[in-house]
């Protein structure tokens, strides 16, 4: 699944990966990044996905997308619910977030930010930018020059 914003990084090599995720300062920031990197996702895709939309069996992390829309041709209606996709996740990326998930109990979001509250929209300026320079492969995000 992609959206249609599409990820909000740029397509990153073996070794900027590394060290990108080497530059992050919490494991929460480094499997964020992996699962942005893996599935292609924007940040606000999965940035408020819950405990409970892991799906260990399935091997599947289920996003609510959408909800009340007008005329948009996506199948929502106003007062629906939103739509549900499930994104699979390899076999490694599973294993990494369930052992996070577990090492966290009482967490609601798989994210959480200050308060039980998701991580913010802003975590790709605030944090992934920030590791990104210091790491000195420039700004990760998409649409942007390398350095």
């Amino acid at each position: 699944m992609t959206s249609a914003k599409g990820s909000d990084l740029r397509p990153l090599g073996p070794e900027e990966r590394e060290r990108l995720g080497a530059a992050l300062n919490t494991e929460s920031d480094r499997i964020m990044l992996r699962l942005l990197l893996e599935t292609g996702l924007p940040l606000d895709d999965l940035r408020e996905a819950r405990v409970s939309d892991l799906d260990r069996d399935r091997g599947h992390l289920r996003l609510k997308r959408g909800g009340m829309s007008v005329g948009r041709g996506d199948g929502n209606r106003v007062g629906g619910e939103p739509k549900v996709e499930e994104i699979p996740l390899s076999p490694e990326l599973l294993a990494t977030v369930e052992d996070y998930v577990d090492k966290n109990p009482g967490k609601t979001y798989i994210f959480e930010g200050r308060c039980g509250r998701p991580v913010g929209p802003k975590w790709v300026r605030c944090t992934l930018l920030p590791a990104a320079i210091r790491s000195g492969l420039g700004d990760p995000r998409a649409g942007t020059d390398r350095k």
